[in-house]
Formats: C-alpha cells, sequence, structure tokens
C-alpha cells in the first residue's frame, strides 16, 4: 500500500473552489483504486513548524495506481483548481515498511544481535 500525506492551506475565499475539486477528484481516486484514510483541519501543534491547516491521507493500492492517477488527462484537467484553490502545498508519498525492517535500515547491524531473551 502506498499512502500521500496531502498538507495544505485553502485560500481564504477559494473554499468553494476546492469543494468543487474534492467532488471532481473522488472518481478519478475510484477509477485508481485509492481512498481516502482521512481527511482533517489542524487543531494544535506540538512540534515542529508546520502550519498547515488541513491534511489529506490517500490510500493507493500499488505505486503503479499512484502512477496511474498522476498521469490520468482527467486529474491533469481539475489539477488547476486545486493548485488554484491552496498554498503551501506539502505532498509526501509513504510506502509501508513496517517497524522491523524500519530498524534494520536504520541500523543493519541489528539483523546480527540476538532478540531480546535469546541466546
Amino acid at each position: 500500500m502506498i499512502i500521500v500525506l496531502n498538507l495544505f492551506d485553502i485560500i481564504p475565499g477559494k473554499e468553494t473552489q476546492y469543494a468543487d475539486y474534492l467532488r471532481r477528484v473522488q472518481p478519478l481516486l475510484e477509477r485508481h483504486h485509492a481512498h481516502p484514510l482521512f481527511y482533517g483541519r489542524t487543531k494544535a501543534r506540538f512540534m515542529g513548524c508546520c502550519s498547515q491547516e488541513y491534511c489529506g491521507l490517500i490510500a493507493y493500492a500499488t505505486a503503479a495506481d499512484l502512477t496511474r492517477f498522476s498521469h490520468d488527462p482527467d486529474f491533469a484537467a481539475i489539477r488547476a483548481i486545486r493548485d488554484s484553490s491552496t498554498r503551501n502545498y506539502v505532498l509526501t508519498v509513504v510506502e509501508e515498511i513496517g517497524f522491523a525492517e524500519a530498524i534494520d535500515i536504520l541500523d543493519p547491524s541489528s539483523a546480527k544481535k540476538d532478540p531480546p531473551g535469546g541466546h
């Protein structure tokens, strides 16, 4: 599974325009086996300097689905709606690897260590 993290601000006065984008992008996401996991507004910041007011998490079944969506001519036709109604946009693509694999990637020597309680 591929998750796309969208962080953004809606330009004041462009809320209706962004809502139109959401209505039009939904069937395209479905066409490419993607679905929103979460959409929300920032309520508090505890660390860091990320200042975006909105967050969306979109799940794609595969990286190929994301690629097909990104190159879909129907998406290209509505992308300008999103781009002209938002600012401070950050889009990050994440592939799940799990904690164990992350530890092995970050500390390759950990794979050679015995697990707790092991010999």
